[in-house]
């Protein structure tokens, strides 16, 4: 177990390096048939979660997890599930320096120019990280972990917020049931 949450972190950090773009990172215990796994509910962990500072994102979230598992043929069972689900969120401001060198010059030895030198571009953004854990509700040991890193927009509009949370979901959720398919 622990060693699936040291593979989970050290991806999270590659893909830290990289996040322009969102990409799934994914990781489960070996030793559970996700395609064993027939049904689920949602439990909310509400410390990791959006619920207080948006609501509506909160909901969109639980609602597009709950679509996507019921999507790939999961049943919701809230009395008897064969394991739990929820979400974690987290954002941190994130920068990039691009230093470049140009030099200008003109014919017949005349090296001097006004253009001469360096420049840095300094840009920075908030990255943010949403991860979907599915766990054991007997154990409490997390069976699969999937999480989405990429750059949260400044003031997203929420057709822009709900379009974003999607892609991210998709990226996971094609993940997820690829696996299950590959254990039936």
């Amino acid at each position: 177990m622990r060693r699936l949450v040291v593979i989970i972190m050290i991806l999270l950090i590659v893909g830290t390096v990289a996040a322009t773009k969102m990409k799934a990172y994914v990781g489960y215990d070996k030793n559970v048939d996700l395609g064993a796994i027939k049904t689920f509910d949602y439990r909310d962990v509400l410390a990791t979660s959006v619920v207080d500072k948006a609501p509506p994102v909160h909901e969109l979230i639980k609602l597009l997890i709950i679509e996507k598992l019921q999507n790939g043929g999961m049943k919701w069972d809230k009395e008897n599930p064969d394991v739990l689900v929820t979400y974690h969120t987290d954002q941190d401001p994130a920068m990039r320096m691009n230093v470049t060198l140009y030099s200008y010059s003109y014919s017949a030895g005349w090296w001097w120019s006004p253009l001469w030198g360096s420049g840095m571009d300094v840009s920075s953004w908030t990255q943010g990280t949403l991860m979907v854990d599915i766990w054991n509700p007997e154990t409490e040991e997390i069976v699969w972990r999937g999480a989405v890193v990429g750059v949260v927009p400044e003031d997203p509009s929420p057709a822009k917020a709900q379009k974003t949370i999607e892609k991210a979901l998709n990226l996971m959720s094609k993940e997820f049931h690829k696996m299950r398919n590959q254990e039936k």
